[in-house]
């Protein structure tokens, strides 16, 4: 999926459960001023928050792309990479080398200035092997 899209979704949903979430906390703010029963709101105002807090966790997790957590794969060994995620699309592991293999993750056909060219989730590892640096990138002479 274009990166284009996932931006749009994601700032699509933030601002749907912002917009709920204010909404509900306007109207249990009336609810406790007015001294009414806070049940027939408590639920839909948690869930709210609840959305909202999980949306922004998932978009901070995940800011290079939508289906590699950032957080898990800095830091961790590249083998372990592979395990989780399958075999690389591009690279290859170079035991006591430094090196960088990249998942394929969507060609930009988008809207606005599309280069049509495949872009990869780039992961660059040291000589132990445990990955330092995630980046979006374009195959390499592209």
């Amino acid at each position: 999926m274009n990166s284009w899209y996932v931006i749009f979704l994601e700032l699509a949903i933030i601002l749907a459960s912002a917009i709920s979430t204010i909404i509900f906390t306007v109207i249990f703010v009336v609810f406790t001023v007015k001294k009414k029963k806070l049940s027939k709101i408590a639920v839909p105002f948690i869930l709210s928050v609840v959305l909202l807090g999980g949306t922004l966790l998932f978009v901070a997790s995940h800011p290079t792309y939508y289906k590699y957590n950032d957080w898990t794969v800095l830091g961790q060994d590249i083998h372990w990479i592979q395990e989780r995620y399958g075999d690389f699309d591009y690279g290859e592991i170079r035991e006591g080398q430094r090196g960088e293999v990249g998942y394929y993750i969507y060609t930009d056909n988008g809207p606005i200035m599309p280069d049509h060219l495949p872009h990869y989730y780039w992961i660059w590892y040291d000589e132990q092997g445990v990955v330092c640096e995630v980046y979006d990138g374009c195959a390499k002479g592209g």
